[in-house]
């Protein structure tokens, strides 16, 4: 019996008591013959939680338990009489497994140029001629498949898509063909039996007979008619052969197949739809029947299939090979066309991107799939396994991709769930008892959206009691009857959802050790995944986090990395002892030259289930560099560092980790490196060690060739299988990239293209520059900027770059002469690389030059505190003074704002600018705005029209679909405020010119969507189709979001306004700091977001529609633009009283 029934029934009794004797004159009457009054019954105790008993575990033989990659991408499978496993993909590439964890090549990928050396054909090129000349002679081979049919032989499903038109072969229209070949032995080779479909037909080769036959209409229409490759053949459980196959285009189809031929039966055109079209993102399909359940499994891929793009894999069932198919809602799959936001609500999600994070303090490494995707399956009969065989790309990997096998699970409804760790074999009864249950788990809740980023772990814990805690909450049921099985009800966004699945013991690949894992699906189709911590006191978690936070003991970074998430959720803050040189978010505002270097502690508290810990780190940060200046080699002769700061640089041969010699000759300045095209130099590690940074020289190639580098720049150094070192993490400033300019590039995980636009010249010295400011990059030519823009990649603040002149690990080295190379720790304006390294200026008029540099930006319209930079151009030293320290006080790096009541005021900024003791003074005068609310210069109100209410702009103009569309219609409703415009998704407006005049504006307007419509836009302004901003309800396809092209930014901000409710947005641009606003919160901030108005000749608006996309549907409310960046606070209060007014 529990303690509270106990206490429960004592209540009763005292009560009754003082009820019995409470009142005097009634006491009689009881001693006089009433009946008797009884406590209540006690209450029947809570049953005992039946409970799974203990079990022995089952075991894994960890050294048996290995692992390789294989880039074999659509893997398609087939287990071979012996017992090996074989996938076949796209590219003809091809490998074997005998235990699903070690792969072997059989054949490697290829290109147009390598087609005819793979070892699946004689000669792939005159054997699949016809095919090669359906697509304009562009030679590849997408996902194949093969299969054993019952004459014995090897089927080999052989497809590719190619527009004739495009030079490179792209597939951007469905012109696609796809054939049979056929060999005695799997791995061929193969001897084509011709083309049995074709795709992109014109009218003209429909009437020739080039359709498949059957095919009754007189073209061929992309929307509704499937793309040709992509194909799957299989045996129903009657022994009878399909194929499912289609990509994008119009959906996927079925045909039924002829086992003697291996092709379809004659009469059936393209076959029956089962789903996609109107080039929905669906393809990759595979059929598994599962005896276990006796339903047909079809597996999707939606999405795309590069790493940000968000394939994922999905399934629906049918008792029917040819459908039709149904996802756990009832939906039947032919429904499902259209764009991400039509099709993501169908089908079960399996699996999408997800990482396994490992946050500070974590005992194991994080793991993790992005867009994992076309798979195949398999069922073993002899021990009942289901198998998921997949490609998939991986956090931090850039396109790097791989086969993983994943075990399979029929849930209790009949639904597959797939295991959320690889494959590895185990022995013994694979049974989770209650008590190896317990415990805390990452938690990956996949969802049902078309994921671009990683699903991101959560932790849970499962209670002995049934109930679960953490960052989610709710309750499981372990079935003791069919202790595999386990059902879920979680809090999800304040919605209570149920979920079935199966709890197994899997291999963990990074803890090399056997975990319980659970996974489970809902009603709705989103799959959640569990895989079980180590068992640990909350003392030792803290533990484990405060060894795992390390700082460096010195860091010239203009930011410190300072983690506020440890594993199990545990929160991190940051005190500094001082704020003025380090600030608790870790910005470091460096001391300047000459204050002497600076010892900070840095202070932080753990938090873990209530308790605490703290833990300090004393941080040195060294004074500023003259001229922020790190390192300079002349070259004199020598490969001495001058200051003395680093080694000297060493000679190479061709390559970045070889030997070599060099000579010198006479240079720009002096003597110079004389580099013959065979030889180059290794510079000294670490040379750059943060995320602000300019490298400048001099060089005069002799030659220029594609792709050699002048300057190379790496991290993360690996070894591929020949012991020869690579890296994927790098960044190499080259005389001629690949679009035959000067280029600042980065790979090869994220690419950067930084082009100058021209090429530097031979036989000449040209000064060559690049500055990198927190991802924002500059190049400059003999002192000018060529180009300006992106995010680069942060590569050398946390790790120990490789540095190099002439030589990368790849490409033909430099030819010719490199001079003055220095390194800043400062990202050099043009004028700072001309003054200091071209026209080599004298201190005082480097002093005049910083003074004049020196911008504070906009200062019209000053509402929050602002930062002051105290260390100027050339590492001059700024002390700023203010005119009315009520107003505007400085302290430090900061002019903390107090805005005044009733007017505006202005105060006089002054900066004291020191360099090698001479000063100069620049003063700024900023306007800041009083405590009430900012006033737009523009402001739409819909009431009934399109009129800007201020008179400082004209109306808007009805369009058609598009910007340069006429007709359309827009109508009026009630709104937040009186009416609202009502946008039909046929129609738009568009507004006057020149409504935003620079980079500091805001703008905020009233969405109430009926269609949440991937790449919709709400307000769309343009200096020119390729220039542009876009405020988006739903992003491509899921998040809110501000987007801006060609110089491309996504401001996502990783929520979805909802359909048919109303939702204030807001955004933000104060000179490129963008902050982008949902109902008056922050939902995104970000830095560089492009300049589009400030210097653009012409400046266009418009609502609803753009050049390209389908038309805004939904109502429309108070567009106001304001001239000028409105800080959070009063982004708040504009929204409070927008509320207002409509109540």
């Amino acid at each position: 019996m529990k303690t509270t029934n106990r206490a429960g029934y004592l209540a009763i009794i005292l009560s009754t008591l003082v009820a019995a004797s409470g009142c005097g004159d009634t006491g009689n009457s009881y001693f006089g013959g009433d009946p008797t009054v009884k406590p209540a019954p006690l209450p029947e105790p809570e049953p005992e939680r039946e409970k799974v008993p203990d079990t022995a575990d089952p075991t894994a033989e960890a050294s048996a338990i290995l692992y390789n990659d294989m880039p074999v991408h659509d893997p398609s499978v087939i287990r071979d009489d012996d017992g090996v496993f074989y996938v076949f993909g796209s590219h003809l590439a091809a490998a074997r497994s005998r235990d699903l964890m070690i792969w072997e090549e059989v054949a490697p990928g290829i290109t147009a140029d390598t087609v005819d050396q793979n070892k699946l054909f004689n000669t792939y090129s005159s054997e699949i001629s016809e095919g090669i000349e359906w697509v304009g002679g562009h030679k590849g081979s997408w996902a194949a498949d093969v299969i054993k049919l019952n004459d014995g032989r090897y089927y080999f499903y052989y497809n590719h898509c190619a527009n004739p038109e495009s030079e490179t072969g792209d597939c951007n229209t469905p012109r696609s063909y796809l054939g049979v070949a056929v060999s005695e032995s799997i791995e061929g080779p193969y001897t084509d039996l011709g083309i049995f479909l074709r795709s992109g037909l014109t009218a003209e080769e429909v009437a020739a007979g080039y359709g498949p036959e059957g095919f009754s209409e007189t073209e061929y229409n992309a929307w509704i008619h499937p793309n040709a490759i992509d194909p799957d053949v299989f045996h129903d459980k009657d022994g009878k052969l399909w194929m499912t196959y289609g990509s994008y285009s119009g959906g996927i189809f079925i045909l039924e197949m002829d086992e003697t031929t291996g092709k379809p039966l004659p009469g059936q055109g393209y076959g029956k739809h089962l789903t996609g079209g109107d080039h929905s993102a669906i393809e990759g399909t595979y059929m598994l029947y599962s005896p276990e359940s006796d339903y047909y499994y079809l597996f999707m891929s939606f999405g795309g299939f590069v790493s940000t793009d968000g394939y994922n894999i999905r399934v629906a069932r049918s008792k029917n090979p040819d459908g039709p198919f149904l996802d756990a809602e009832g939906n039947d799959m032919v429904d499902a066309r259209g764009n991400w936001d039509s099709i993501a609500p169908y089908g079960v999600k399996l699996m999408g991107g997800f990482e396994f994070e490992s946050d500070v303090g974590d005992t194991v490494a994080s793991r993790g799939y992005l867009a994992p995707g076309h798979n195949s399956a398999y069922y073993d009969a002899n021990t009942g396994k289901h198998l998921l065989i997949a490609h998939t790309r991986f956090p931090n990997r850039g396109e790097q991709h791989s086969v993983r096998v994943h075990e399979l699970y029929v849930n209790a409804d009949g639904w597959l769930v797939a295991s959320p760790q690889r494959y590895a074999p185990i022995a013994g009864d694979n049974i989770v008892d209650s008590n190896d249950l317990n415990g805390t788990y990452k938690l990956i809740n996949h969802g049902k959206d078309i994921n671009r980023t990683a699903k991101p772990t959560q932790y849970v814990t499962l209670n002995d009691d049934g109930t679960i805690s953490g960052e989610v909450s709710g309750e499981y049921a372990h079935d003791v009857e069919n202790p595999e099985r386990i059902s879920f009800t979680l809090n999800i966004d304040g919605t209570s959802v149920t979920y079935q699945g199966v709890t197994q013991w899997q291999w963990s690949e990074v803890s090399d050790s056997l975990v319980p894992v659970f996974t489970a699906v809902s009603g709705s189709g989103e799959s959640i995944w569990g895989s079980k911590m180590e068992s640990l006191a909350d003392s030792e978690v803290m533990a484990n986090i405060s060894d795992a936070l390390v700082l460096p003991a010195s860091s010239t970074d203009n930011r410190l990395t300072l983690p506020t998430r440890g594993t199990r959720a545990a929160e991190i803050t940051w005190a500094s002892s001082n704020e003025q040189v380090i600030k608790p978010n870790g910005d470091v505002v460096r001391p300047n030259v000459g204050a002497g270097d600076q010892t900070v502690t840095l202070t932080a508290t753990i938090e873990l289930n209530g308790a605490t810990s703290s833990k300090s780190f004393d941080i040195t940060i060294p004074q500023r560099q003259a001229y922020n200046r790190t390192a300079w080699f002349p070259f004199e002769n020598n490969l001495t560092e001058s200051a003395g700061r680093f080694d000297p640089a060493t000679e190479t041969g061709d390559r970045i980790n070889s030997t070599g010699t060099i000579a010198y000759g006479a240079g720009q300045a002096g003597e110079a490196l004389l580099l013959d095209g065979s030889n180059g130099v290794l510079l000294p590690e670490g040379l750059i060690n943060n995320y602000e940074y300019t490298v400048s020289f001099w060089a005069n190639p002799s030659i220029v060739t594609g792709f050699t580098t002048a300057f190379f720049g790496a991290v993360n150094e690996q070894i591929d299988a020949n012991n020869a070192p690579y890296s994927n993490n790098w960044v190499s400033f080259l005389p001629q990239s690949w679009d035959g300019n000067t280029m600042l590039w980065s790979g090869s995980e994220v690419w950067f293209d930084g082009s100058a636009g021209e090429r530097i010249a031979e036989g000449t010295w040209t000064h060559m520059a690049f500055s990198v400011n927190k991802g924002l990059v500059n190049v400059y030519l003999n002192g000018e900027q060529k180009f300006s823009g992106g995010s680069l990649s942060d590569f050398f603040s946390n790790n120990t770059g490789k540095f190099a002149l002439g030589v990368n690990y790849w490409d033909t080295p430099f030819t010719g002469m490199i001079d003055e190379l220095k390194i800043y720790e400062a990202a050099l304006t043009a004028e700072e690389v001309r003054f200091l390294d071209i026209d080599n200026k004298s201190d005082a008029e480097l002093l005049a030059s910083a003074a004049a540099i020196l911008d504070l930006g906009d200062l019209s319209a000053i509402a929050e505190n602002i930062q002051l930079p105290v260390t100027g151009p050339y590492a001059a030293a700024i002390h700023w003074t203010s005119s009315d320290p009520a107003v505007i006080e400085v302290s430090g790096d900061t002019a903390i704002v107090t805005r005044p009541q009733g007017t505006d005021a202005e105060v006089t900024l002054t900066a004291i600018v020191t360099l090698n003791g001479a000063q100069e003074t620049k003063s700024f005068i900023a306007t800041v705005k009083s405590s009430g609310l900012p006033e737009p210069i523009a402001h739409y109100r819909f009431e009934q029209n399109l009129d800007e209410t201020t008179g400082n702009f004209g109306s808007g103009t009805v369009v058609g679909k598009l910007i340069n569309e006429t007709g359309g219609a827009i109508t009026y409703a009630q709104g937040v405020i009186g009416q609202a415009a009502v946008f039909d998704g046929a129609s738009g407006v568009v507004l006057p010119d020149s409504l935003i005049a620079d980079n500091n504006y805001s703008f905020t307007l009233w969405l109430s969507p009926s269609a949440l419509t991937a790449y919709t836009t709400s307000f769309f302004g343009w200096a020119s189709d390729s220039s542009w901003i876009s405020l988006l309800p739903n992003g491509f396809g899921n998040d809110t979001m501000l987007w801006s092209g060609t110089a491309w930014y996504d401001a996502n901000t990783g929520a979805q306004i909802p359909q048919d409710n109303w939702s204030q947005l807001a955004v933000t641009v104060s000179g490129g700091d963008v902050s982008v606003y949902i109902n008056g919160e922050n939902a995104f901030s970000g830095s560089n977001f492009p300049d589009v108005f400030g210097p653009a000749a012409e400046r266009h608006f418009a609502l609803g529609v753009n050049f390209w996309d389908t038309p805004y549907a939904g109502m429309m409310d108070e567009l106001k633009i304001y001239a000028d960046a409105i800080p959070a606070s009063d982004m708040v209060k504009l929204y409070e009283a927008e509320l207002l007014a409509e109540q």
